[in-house]
């Protein structure tokens, strides 16, 4: 539905800034933008999700690393386009940016998912979550949820606001975020398969602790879903 301020500021492509016709139903990507996301293609890595030359079970930055969810899916390259985007929503609490991404990955995801109870979104620390506005895990989720008819379920608290993990080497990335999630209420997730959810897979540090947490909580399968996923450059078995 139009309103007034749609003829005040016009709603604009968030990946090319053009303006969108009023009459556009999701108002956030133009047509000629919708396909220049990057997807994730097969071959990968059978863990992280990460392209590799061929199918593996762990890709070099997986080996020998203790997993306590299944596997991580991701939907699109973290490309040049993805980054500035992915910035623009969290560095410049750009939410709308966020709502057009979670559209564009509920659109693009092609999966059967019903045996899934719940999705969970990683958490932010309160402090960060009031600074910027809103957490882009959850806008991002929204459109999942609603797409695929499975609850969201934010039962995930960040304990201790840590430093950033865009600014920690990754070799420490586990480190900064080792026992900082906690599950609010853990009945909820007893038995209950679960997938969390995340803008972007580099390490899977964050996703990793979030699903150490709920396996504890006694939650059953765990995989992760995100948005886009850093391309690694060592994944020879």
């Amino acid at each position: 539905m139009q309103t007034l301020l749609d003829w005040i500021y016009p709603p604009t492509c968030i990946a090319c800034k053009a303006l969108l016709p009023l009459n556009e139903p999701e108002r956030f990507i133009c047509v000629s933008c919708r396909d220049i996301f990057e997807p994730i293609l097969h071959p990968n890595c059978l863990k992280c999700g990460a392209p590799t030359d061929a199918p593996v079970v762990h890709c070099a930055s997986c080996r020998g690393r203790k997993f306590y969810f299944s596997h991580n899916i991701s939907t699109f390259t973290y490309d040049e386009l993805m980054r500035e985007l992915i910035n623009d929503m969290k560095f410049n609490r750009k939410k709308r940016v966020a709502q057009g991404l979670g559209i564009l990955w509920a659109n693009s995801t092609d999966r059967n998912l019903s045996s899934v109870d719940f999705f969970i979104p990683v958490p932010m620390h309160r402090k960060k979550q009031n600074e910027r506005g809103f957490n882009q895990a959850e806008t991002l989720t929204i459109p999942l949820a609603k797409a695929f008819q499975i609850p969201m379920l934010p039962i995930l608290a960040r304990t201790v606001d840590t430093v950033p993990q865009s600014e920690v080497h990754p070799s420490r990335r586990a480190e900064n975020v080792k026992d900082i999630f906690l599950v609010t209420d853990p009945s909820a997730v007893k038995n209950k398969n679960i997938i969390l959810t995340d803008d972007i897979f580099t390490t899977g540090a964050s996703l990793n602790e979030c699903a150490k947490a709920l396996k504890k909580a006694g939650a059953g399968d765990i995989s992760c879903m995100t948005l886009a996923i850093s391309v690694k450059n060592n994944d020879n078995p």
